[in-house]
């Protein structure tokens, strides 16, 4: 994408018809008490991110080693997994994204690892995207926007990079976009998410673009909801996630038909749960 391509996108997505993808997060019961769960192995009790590849790979990791594991989405199976490098990265993943078959983890300081996916067993090459987010903003959620060739980076901590951003949006959390073709983050959040107008305690876990409405549902483990957002960042809706059969939803992601897949990171019982969309009218 050529810097004036850049330019040209961002002013259509701040002026342009906010029509795009209708609301579907009406259509997830998300207070169904007996949605279909897999428990994870032990080695996934701090799962925090989901992703699905290109080729319908559904991926996940843990919060503390640069390894990506390959789950079965019909039964919760460990189907293997891919190391980062010939000596694993210890740090603080929180969120995992896909564009293709070319993967991204991001750590709650703001740094992307870039790489491939790879044969299960595998150790793979990877590269580290620098953002100047820091562990004040406290990236917890990771998702590709194929319309602008973003990574779209959910922050649980302060919105704003300087202080005064940080004064100003207070009362706010950020979503920031890091454009790939030019290798940077952008200074202006994609999206400032009101606190109030999400709920009241709104702290994001995880983002993830439906794959059907173009929408994007920005999830909050502390406080249990989610929200859906425009790709203009109008706030569509919210809905309240049952505890119960969702203790700690860390992480998020859409199957191809549109099923909500969440990830538990809990000590005791890390799951996944599954809820396929309801007709819609």
């Amino acid at each position: 994408m050529t810097p004036l391509l850049g330019i040209l996108l961002a002013l259509l997505l701040l002026t342009g018809d906010d029509t795009t993808g209708a609301s579907w997060i009406g259509r997830y019961d998300l207070g169904e008490k007996l949605p279909r769960a897999h428990r994870l192995p032990k080695k996934l009790r701090e799962a925090s991110g989901l992703a699905l590849t290109a080729g319908g790979r559904l991926v996940t990791h843990n919060d503390e080693l640069g390894v990506v594991y390959e789950l079965d989405p019909a039964d919760g199976r460990v189907l293997g997994s891919i190391s980062l490098g010939r000596f694993t990265p210890e740090e603080d993943f929180e969120g995992i994204a896909a564009k293709q078959d070319t993967l991204f983890l991001v750590t709650s300081n703001g740094n992307i690892f870039r790489f491939r996916m790879a044969p299960l067993g595998s150790r793979v090459a990877f590269t580290v995207l620098k953002t100047p987010l820091t562990s004040a903003n406290n990236v917890e959620g990771l998702e590709y926007d194929p319309e602008t060739d973003c990574l779209l980076l959910a922050c649980k901590g302060r919105a704003g990079i300087s202080r005064e951003e940080q004064e100003k949006w207070k009362q706010y959390r950020a979503v920031y976009a890091f454009s790939l073709a030019e290798g940077r983050l952008l200074p202006e959040p994609r999206f400032l998410i009101p606190v109030d107008e999400a709920g009241g305690r709104f702290n994001p876990s995880g983002i993830a673009r439906h794959p059907l409405a173009g929408t994007f549902f920005v999830l909050a483990a502390e406080g249990s909801r989610l929200l859906e957002l425009s790709p203009r960042g109008t706030l569509l809706g919210v809905a309240e996630i049952r505890a119960k059969e969702n203790p700690n939803p860390e992480g998020i992601c859409f199957l191809a038909d549109g099923t909500l897949v969440l990830v538990n990171d809990a000590a005791t019982d890390q799951s996944m749960t599954f809820y396929p969309p309801l007709p819609g009218e």
